[in-house]
């Protein structure tokens, strides 16, 4: 890592970051961590302590590239993990972040920005795992929103092995989509399932849910079932992660100790935050953020840290 320094140069911190959720600090703390200014690439930041990583990256201007240019934008920020990764104890990715500019901007032949994303992701893990085939052994946890910015923001956690992929029944994995969302489809689990930590509990980390059954969305205008559906996606998930026996506590939404929640509206805010106040323990801490979501009818989109009680079987 000190030699990946020695060719960059320190920089400011980027304008309008949208940074990693607030738990993650609680993990590894980037907060006096320096910016670099990679050769022609993003800028960089990079942050470690005795159990994690975190790998910041931003492309600046990648409103203003070509589609072309944008694919490849992406490519290098994912292929250049590795270098980052490799000198430290933490180096197997657990969660990631994309926040898109001008996610839904049309770019021509029937695609968006995201769908772009979507392509250069795809082709990525492919080098990366061989085929998609191999996608549900691999792909982690992942959240993709908009933005206002200008920028290409992306997040990496990890740490020094791989927690286990979560799917969630009542959706089909996000790899196995049709090309009804895309040329390609997007990559990544649901949630994942961490090992057991310092106080003897296990952790789900939970991607960006939505009202999406299948591989469709749901409750088109209709934000009240938009939350429920999302809300069930959210139990669900954390059923699928604790296995189906008597000694195992009921699954809820008391688990989730963080949230962060995207919405679309800023007229909407109330009600959802209403929606989840009522649904969520009260001592959850939640963060909120409007951005637009990857598909333009849906209209609020939550993720979350939640941890499994003691006494609840581990998933093998």
């Amino acid at each position: 890592m000190t030699e990946l320094k020695e060719t960059m140069i320190q920089a400011s911190p980027p304008v309008g970051l949208i940074e990693a959720p607030r738990w993650v600090s609680d993990l590894v703390d980037a907060s006096n961590a320096d910016w670099f200014d990679s050769n022609e690439g993003p800028r960089v930041r990079t942050a470690e302590s005795s159990t994690h990583a975190l790998i910041s990256m931003v492309v600046p201007d990648a409103l203003n590239m070509s589609p072309t240019e944008f694919v490849h934008c992406v490519q290098s920020v994912y292929e250049s993990l590795d270098d980052y990764l490799n000198p430290m104890s933490a180096r197997c990715p657990i969660r990631m972040w994309n926040h898109v500019p001008g996610i839904l901007d049309s770019v021509g032949n029937d695609m968006n920005r995201y769908h772009l994303l979507n392509q250069a992701r795809h082709d990525v893990y492919c080098r990366w795992y061989g085929t998609p085939d191999a996608f549900e052994e691999h792909v982690v946890t992942a959240t993709c929103t908009g933005h206002g910015g200008s920028d290409f923001i992306y997040h990496c956690l990890a740490a020094p092995s791989s927690g286990i992929g979560i799917e969630n029944p009542r959706q089909s994995a996000s790899y196995r989509y049709s090309k009804q969302y895309g040329p390609k489809p997007p990559c990544f689990a649901r949630a994942t399932l961490l090992p057991v930590n310092g106080s003897g509990r296990q952790q789900v980390l939970v991607g960006g849910t939505a009202s999406v059954r299948g591989e469709n969305s749901l409750f088109f205008g209709n934000l009240s079932g938009q939350l429920n559906e999302t809300l069930d996606n959210m139990v669900s998930i954390l059923e699928a992660a604790t296995p189906d026996s008597p000694s195992t506590a009921t699954p809820s939404l008391a688990w989730y100790s963080d949230l962060r929640v995207y919405y679309k509206n800023a007229d909407d805010r109330v009600q959802i935050e209403s929606a989840v106040l009522e649904s969520f323990h009260p001592d959850a801490s939640v963060e909120w953020i409007q951005a637009p979501i990857c598909r333009d009818e849906l209209m609020v989109e939550i993720e979350g840290l939640a941890v499994i009680p003691s006494g609840s079987t581990d998933h093998t």
